[in-house]
């Protein structure tokens, strides 16, 4: 029979849905792909937008009403209403106090949380107040389950309180750990659920008591301790952080880290992260140790160790037209070795620069104009020189097309500034007007002239004396002199280019496969008159890195300090490969650029001119064999005294979650005199992540020096990773400068890594716990630039 009720069915769904609160992850994926972890897990169901007033339908096979005003509803009793439904052997509702007990095979479910019980439900559905005794709960679409020995169910109140509770994220057939409670509230407008009494087991023996326990039941904040972190050995020795979050506002909090370090001392971290308007959001960050325990007998014994980190995003309109940034990172003068040492979460060290950048502007689909004020804090003793400062730069973009002609328009207006002793400084205008004409563009043939101008002006103050580093006292100097150095310079220099590129293709077979190959030629005129520029200081320019692009750029220096002269064809193809499916197979180029004359303008003023008249030939090359097997390799050839400049070479394997990669680099010291090189610099090594089976994996590298016969890092890593914990183990020996007390000896560091992560609790460990293919100084990085 089939009866309609209102009352018994909203007791049970209003009140049992408050237990989905537990969940630690409301916004898990709708749909759970099928694994062995997880082939329990019920299908996440979205039925926050369900209608609580919608018709209830309650079936059931037998309906019986007794004299003394009960009724009861018995044989497989189902109660449904959207995606919330109820089972039970027996349902008994007392009409007169509204009480109701049901018995037998009690399942609920409500797309969200699946509750079970074999023995009672007891409830009223006056107060709505509802319990369960021996209660089984499992989440949906996340692995969070457990039992509780009585669920209490408050309506009113909003609240779920479960007695003798346990938590796990383990699949049944393997609970690994669990959390067990003798008491836990959950309260249905709270972020935050409590537990008193809790115990971490591990299988069947407790490892670690909590007296009082908050977590985390829904995607809000609240105040209160979060999970700490342990750390064990290493330079730090014991390493243990206790974060306290302060969810100060709305748009407010702030989260404040005691750190201890057994070999250190303690150390206060605090980030304060604010969201002011719309638009807007930004974080400040910073850590203070008082004094450094591991620094006593040292010049620095008595010193603090700090950092500050700032970063702000802004965007002013609704059309994002008027932005700034703030990236701005800082330690203590004196402290090279800070981010050695301490790791900080926040901060870019780049080549042992801290970048502290301001920039903003307003930004068009056709024009940008932008500010900057920028300056580094170097992390790197006995450097003969300092990067200049932005003090400000403002830069102009635009671009417009008229039919077949396009205008561009570049300009900037930079202070350089710079904290050194000795050291010239200027302010630059540059302009930089150009004109595109579109001569063809058909498809397989593109032909453009482009024609435009470089105008500068250096207003330059310049020292009495030169630092050793910028004048010709001695001949690693630059070579500039108060003399050569103009204090006004105006730089006038026109351009002219032709560009212009054919595609040919054709359907070929190989392996008895169809494969489509293009070859695609490409020639360019490009043409600036020489002018003398020694008179102008170096401000933000170096050479440029020639490989088959830059080939084709206007530029043979990055930065403006200096504009190559030029009178050259630059030619070269490259061919494609692409297969039935579009897929790219295979690219290859060759490109080289020939001179009528040699170029004149050096960047320095010691610096010797090459009378070649050709570029190198530079080549690249990408292969996918078959999806998993991927091939890059990029050579630069001296053509004139046939002599390998540069070049690398990798080989890939990649598939599911199989990887292996080797690779090898070479540098003739001749050509690069930027990287400081002894000797040759040729470099091989590899890196690979294996599964040994579906729980355990292997990850390694190894990166050795041939030249100088030493290793650079080496890493083997072994990881056990079941469905609700892993454990992974990681040994490592890299070079490493000791930068305050040793910063010209490199020495060889030995790391070990070993953590146990609890899933979907927390994880503890020691050492270099990242378990990812690559090493500490030379990460995993893809290479191939193929369009698949």
């Amino acid at each position: 029979m089939r009866k309609r009720i209102i009352g018994l069915p909203l007791l049970l769904l209003s009140g049992l849905t408050q237990a989905q609160a537990e969940t630690p992850d409301a916004s898990a994926p709708s749909a759970m792909p099928f694994s062995r972890c997880f082939s329990h897990v019920p299908l996440l169901v979205d039925s926050a937008t369900g209608d609580t007033n919608a018709p209830i339908s309650v079936t059931a096979d037998l309906l019986d009403a007794t004299r003394d005003g009960k009724i009861i509803y018995s044989g497989k009793v189902e109660v449904e209403q959207g995606a919330r439904k109820f089972n039970a052997d027996q349902v008994e509702l007392e009409q007169i106090s509204r009480d109701v007990l049901a018995t037998g095979n009690i399942h609920y479910t409500d797309g969200t949380i699946s509750v079970d019980s074999n023995k009672q439900l007891t409830g009223n559905l006056n107060t709505k107040d509802t319990e369960l005794e021996d209660a089984r709960y499992q989440f949906h679409g996340e692995p969070g389950r457990g039992l509780a020995k009585k669920v209490r169910l408050s309506d009113n109140a909003g609240q779920v309180d479960l007695n003798g509770a346990s938590y796990t994220t383990c699949p049944p057939d393997g609970e690994a750990w669990k959390l067990k409670a003798s008491s836990v509230k959950v309260e249905q407008d709270e972020v935050f659920g409590e537990a008193w009494n809790a115990v971490l087991w591990l299988g069947e023996v407790p490892v670690f008591y909590f007296p009082y326990l908050k977590f985390p039941v829904k995607d809000e904040r609240q105040s209160g301790f979060l999970f700490p972190s342990f750390n064990f050995g290493g330079d730090n020795g014991t390493d243990i952080s206790v974060p306290y979050y302060w969810n100060i506002a709305e748009n407010y909090d702030a989260t404040f880290t005691p750190r201890y370090m057994e070999n250190r001392g303690t150390m206060s971290q605090l980030e304060f992260r604010y969201l002011p308007i719309a638009g807007q959001d930004g974080t400040l960050y910073g850590e203070y140790l008082a004094s450094d325990d591991k620094l006593l007998n040292t010049e620095w014994e008595e010193d603090a160790r700090w950092l500050v980190n700032w970063r702000h995003n802004a965007r002013f309109d609704a059309a994002g037209h008027w932005r700034a940034n703030v990236d701005y990172t800082k330690v203590a003068g004196w402290d090279n070795a800070y981010f050695d040492d301490f790791s900080p979460p926040v901060g870019q060290l780049v080549d042992d620069q801290l970048m502290q950048s301001f920039s903003g502007g307003y930004y068009d689909k056709r024009w940008q104009l932008t500010t900057e004020v920028r300056d580094y804090q170097i992390l790197k003793p006995g450097l003969a020189t300092m990067p200049f400062q932005l003090a400000p730069s403002v830069a102009l973009t635009s671009y417009q097309g008229f039919g077949g002609f396009d205008l561009g328009f570049d300009a900037e207006v930079t202070q350089f500034k710079n904290d050194g002793n000795q050291v010239y400084e200027a302010t630059r205008v540059h302009a930089e007007p150009k004109l595109v004409y579109s001569l063809v563009n058909q498809p397989g043939a593109q032909l453009s002239a482009d024609v435009g101008a470089y105008y500068t002006h250096y207003e330059q103050d310049i020292p009495a004396n030169l630092s050793s580093y910028y004048g010709n006292q001695d001949p690693s100097g630059l070579g500039f002199t108060t003399d050569s150095l103009d204090s006004n310079v105006d730089r006038l220099l026109p351009r002219a280019r032709l560009n212009g590129t054919l595609v040919f293709d054709r359907e070929t077979q190989w392996f008895e496969r169809d494969f489509t190959q293009t070859i695609e030629p490409q020639l360019q005129y490009l043409y600036v008159p020489f002018k003398d520029q020694d008179n102008i200081g170096l401000y933000d320019t170096t050479s440029m890195r020639q490989d088959y692009y830059s080939l084709f750029s206007d530029r043979r220096f990055a930065g403006l300090d200096r504009i190559s002269d030029a009178n050259q064809i630059t030619g070269g193809f490259t061919s494609r490969v692409y297969d039935a499916e579009s897929v790219e197979r295979l690219r290859l180029a060759v490109a080289q650029t020939y001179n009528f004359t040699s170029p004149r303008v050096r960047l320095y003023p010691n610096e010797e001119l090459s009378d070649t008249k050709q570029s190198f030939l530079t080549f690249e090359g990408d292969l996918n064999i078959d999806g998993n097997w991927f091939m890059h390799t990029e050579a630069q050839q001296d053509t004139r005294n046939h002599r390998l400049a540069g070049g690398n070479i990798t080989l890939e394997y990649n598939n599911q979650g199989k990887l292996a990669q080797v690779g090898f680099r070479h540098l003739n010291q001749t050509y690069f005199p930027d990287a400081s090189l002894t000797d040759d610099l040729n470099q091989l090594g590899g890196t690979f992540s294996w599964p040994l089976n579906p729980d355990w994996r292997l990850i390694g590298g190894h990166y050795r020096d041939i030249e100088l016969n030493r290793n650079i890092d080496s890493l083997i890593g072994l990881r056990y990773d079941s469905c609700c914990w892993a454990v992974s183990l990681v040994w490592e020996q890299a070079q490493k400068e000791s930068k305050l007390t040793n910063p010209n000896e490199v020495e060889q560091e030995t790391l070990i890594g070993l953590r146990f992560e609890l899933k979907g609790l927390s994880s503890f460990g020691a050492g270099n716990s990242e378990f990812s293919p690559g090493t500490d100084l030379l990460p995993y990085y893809r290479p191939f630039n193929l369009n698949n």
